[in-house]
């Protein structure tokens, strides 16, 4: 039974510390006690997503890199294990804020800028701020290229285009499967259980249509390898460094997003904060807030908000302070950090277009794979269905012109 290198007492010392320096900072300078609440929760996002080595990109990355659909296949039960979470609210009679996306062209033309977008940068809206201790190189440049997109797609977000919805049902400007099932809602209870069926039917399907691709394309790859059983080892290797399987990852991950609607009644958003984070650049730089307003038709609070004071903000450092503490506390920091600081020239472009392709699409779909796919899945919306295939379109062309761009580019 090995103990830990002093390399790795080291990273865990350090791991603990930021925990600990999270809680303080926490305490001592986030004002509001749901602001704070919403680090934690992004803390442990970051953990998980780091812990399980998961991302929403992989869902058309790995199918089109590997040929495995593993990936998709364990977000659709967090799909469905998220939409039991929030029909239970539901029927408990808790009032949420639902998104109930409109089925508009916007979305779908922004599933596919989103895929293409993924494929370039290798990473979502979420995936990279996971990716900051992992990739740093290709995390900064695609997330200020994010912020740009973001914010260029501003003004677009409130236009026909990615507001009229092509279906609706009775509730919301979109779909919402409560409304098939509620008789108009006079029956509540049946709508939400019926929704919550015909959720669990569209996650089968997808299933098997992910199988099935899996299967079709499996000749093109080489035979997978085989997965290498991890010994216990210590407790230590047990709790800390153990990789988590994509099916605990997915649980521990829906577990969090259950926890956001206790404490916010509202689901998991990334991608907007991105674009508030580059006006607030611009701000600071000179461009007046009156002038950002105009062009964006965003409220001023959105670039003048304080650091400590937005939740948004919060979370989503909160996601990235958990990628370093997963990594410091599996004592793999040092060499994972090392190696993310690589770049090609040539890469410089790549990830700066995915960057600019997500953030752009995101305010077509209103949303990212958070908060155009996930959330609206959970809430039993038809948008986020139509924005997966999409996004996997999208996926899957994106990963063809990144095969092309480093066969000629990367001799």
């Amino acid at each position: 039974m090995k103990s830990l290198s002093k390399k790795q007492l080291i990273e865990a010392v350090v791991g603990f510390a930021l925990i600990l320096l999270v809680l303080v900072l926490g305490f001592t300078e986030v004002v509001a006690g749901g602001v704070f609440v919403k680090l934690l929760i992004g803390l442990g996002l970051g953990y998980a997503l780091t812990r399980g080595d998961y991302g929403f990109a992989g869902l058309s990355n790995r199918a089109c890199r590997t040929g495995s659909t593993k990936l998709l296949r364990s977000l659709l039960v967090m799909f469905v294990v998220s939409a039991m979470i929030v029909a239970a609210f539901l029927l408990g009679g808790a009032s949420l804020s639902l998104w109930v996306n409109p089925i508009s062209w916007g979305l779908l033309f922004g599933g596919i800028l989103f895929g293409v977008g993924m494929a370039f940068s290798s990473c979502c809206a979420t995936g990279v701020l996971q990716d900051v201790p992992v990739g740093f190189s290709r995390a900064l440049i695609t997330l200020f290229f994010f912020g740009v997109g973001v914010f260029l797609g501003f003004p677009l977000m409130t236009t026909g285009f990615v507001q009229t919805s092509i279906f609706t049902t009775a509730s919301y400007n979109g779909v919402w499967f409560v409304d098939l099932f509620s008789n108009g809602g006079a029956n509540m209870g049946a709508g939400i259980i019926g929704a919550l069926i015909l959720t669990v039917v569209l996650a089968v399907g997808v299933g098997f249509l992910a199988k099935w691709y899996q299967k079709k394309v499996a000749k093109n790859f080489p035979a997978p390898v085989a997965e290498v059983v991890e010994e216990e080892g210590t407790v230590w290797h047990r709790y800390f460094v153990k990789k988590w399987s994509l099916t605990q990852t997915a649980l521990v991950i829906a577990i969090l997003f259950g926890l956001l609607y206790a404490v916010s009644s509202t689901g998991w958003g990334a991608s907007t904060v991105y674009g508030n984070w580059f006006g607030t650049i611009l701000a600071k730089l000179g461009v007046s807030v009156n002038a950002l307003v105009e062009f964006t038709g965003r409220p001023a609070g959105s670039f003048t908000t304080k650091l400590f004071e937005s939740s948004s903000y919060m979370q989503n450092i909160g996601i990235i302070l958990g990628a370093f503490v997963g990594l410091l506390l599996s004592g793999r920091f040092t060499e994972i950090f090392k190696e993310g600081l690589k770049i090609k020239p040539m890469e410089i472009l790549l990830f700066a277009a995915g960057g600019l392709l997500l953030g752009f699409g995101t305010r077509l779909s209103l949303g990212c794979n958070v908060g155009a796919l996930y959330t609206p899945i959970a809430n039993f919306s038809l948008a986020g269905w139509f924005y997966l295939f999409f996004l996997f379109g999208g996926g899957y062309l994106g990963n063809m012109i990144r095969k092309a761009f480093y066969k000629k580019f990367d001799k």
